[in-house]
């Protein structure tokens, strides 16, 4: 059983030996996404990235500077209409763990990461109806907004395909976790995006 063993062991540190050697010719490097993105209300953001992504055998790390922004309604029927606008603006520091992404073959991959960012915030509610939420609207009804700057955290988890060392698309749905979103934003904004990746 100890001669099984040591070579199981053997046999496990030759072939750690041989994936790193198949991979040392790997080249970090930077690179560029682009994308679209959706939450659960419909609303439409845009977003880009620069990264820096490092091999580490069949997985990578990348490390990003992220500017995300967009606009999302919801409207909530109770007694009278509620129209509410979110507008939202996101500069974040984000690092993915990239699970079976070869820099230099092509073929698909996993994320999972997280990171920290600032979330300005502009929100706003309407009511055709109400008129107790402040101030009044023209023809009937009221309107409040209250806007600021909070910190908050991103997980976010996806799937890649690499078309080419240069090139890759990815799936991804981000979930923002907002600290003091002001006036009655949601502090907790899952999204999906699609972005496009290039690798200089």
């Amino acid at each position: 059983m100890k001669r099984l063993l040591q070579f199981g062991l053997l046999v496990a540190c030759l072939g750690f030996v041989v994936t790193q050697s198949a991979y040392g010719q790997q080249v970090d490097g930077a690179g560029l996404r682009v994308g679209i993105g959706t939450d659960i209300t419909g609303g439409i953001a845009y977003g880009g990235e620069l990264n820096y992504t490092r091999a580490l055998g069949i997985n990578a790390v990348e490390l990003s500077l992220v500017v995300f922004g967009g606009s999302f309604d919801e409207t909530t029927v109770e007694f009278h209409t509620y129209e509410e606008t979110t507008d939202v603006l996101v500069v974040a520091a984000l690092a993915n763990y990239l699970i079976q992404y070869s820099m230099d073959k092509p073929g698909p991959y996993f994320v999972v990461g997280a990171g920290v960012g600032a979330f300005s915030i502009d929100w706003e509610e309407r009511s055709a109806t109400d008129t107790s939420l402040g101030t009044p609207l023209p023809g009937g009804g009221s309107m409040q907004s209250d806007d600021g700057t909070s910190a908050g955290v991103i997980l976010n988890f996806g799937i890649g395909h690499r078309f080419s060392e240069q090139l890759d698309v990815r799936g991804q749905i981000p979930t923002f976790f907002v600290s003091n979103a002001p006036g009655d934003a949601t502090s907790v904004v899952p999204t999906f995006e699609l972005t496009l990746g290039y690798r200089f």
